[in-house]
């Protein structure tokens, strides 16, 4: 007797292995659904993203204009508030000095150079600021770093409004270095965040807005620090305290 299969019965085995491939497929996509297309274990198009999340939206200026007002707005002003009022303000000292010790004076060199002290100062305090930008952003993250600097050059601005009426350039030069530390400082953790909190296609365009943050202020300083504006004999370190209004601003819209 011949013990070999017939061809009848490989017929139907072979129809119940398709068969029972076809209801695992079958299965298969009922549990995942679109796991017959391979393309959807790959990450979701361009297409695919919301398009609130895509566009300008008023918290994402918000968040912006709030990251710019603490840092590229005071970073652009005290780059260039100094100019205009540099008479007035080594007349200052010189007669600091005199009401020291009225018996004694200083040439006009060491007046100049106590000046360029102030103002070259800042620029040192922002390679300090910027050299613990990383530092200071991991421990407190972005927004507790522009909080921490927002305070800084809040002291800052304070300590330039009050060198003048306590007599003391000593004063006026410390300030000067804090507020170098938080536009150092800022510089390092403003772009970060405007680059994270923005949309891919918006990051080039709200990335250079604390450029142009920087430059925009930097003309508004030069009209401020004008003799008929703020930069006069006895308003001189208004014009300098006046960057306390951008540390305002920015928690302003923190409010909404």
């Amino acid at each position: 007797m011949d013990d070999s299969p017939s061809s009848t019965n490989l017929l139907d085995n072979h129809s119940s292995i398709a068969s029972g491939v076809v209801n695992d497929h079958i299965n298969a996509s009922s549990i995942l659904p679109g796991a017959e297309n391979n393309n959807s274990i790959n990450p979701p198009s361009s297409a695919d993203v919301p398009p609130s999340y895509e566009s300008m939206t008023g918290s994402l200026l918000l968040a912006v204009f709030a990251a710019i007002s603490g840092t590229s707005f005071h970073f652009g002003y005290a780059s260039g508030v100094m100019n205009a009022p540099q008479d007035f303000i080594e007349q200052f000292i010189n007669d600091t000095n005199h009401k020291r010790n009225p018996e004694t004076t200083i040439s006009a060199s060491t007046v100049t150079l106590i000046f360029s002290l102030a103002v070259s100062i800042f620029a040192l305090g922002g390679m300090v600021g910027g050299l613990f930008g990383g530092f200071i952003t991991d421990r407190l993250g972005r927004k507790g770093g522009m909080y921490l600097n927002t305070v800084i050059s809040f002291i800052a601005c304070i300590l330039m409004f009050i060198s003048k009426p306590i007599s003391s350039y000593e004063v006026l030069i410390l300030g000067r270095f804090f507020l170098g530390l938080a536009c150092g400082y800022g510089s390092s953790v403003a772009p970060t965040y405007i680059n994270e909190v923005s949309p891919s296609r918006l990051r080039g365009t709200l990335g250079a807005s604390f450029q142009l943050g920087i430059v925009l202020v930097l003309f508004f300083s030069q009209i401020i620090s004008l003799e008929t504006v703020l930069g006069s004999k006895d308003r001189w370190h208004y014009a300098l305290s006046l960057p306390i209004v951008f540390s305002i601003l920015q928690k302003v819209p923190n409010i909404y």
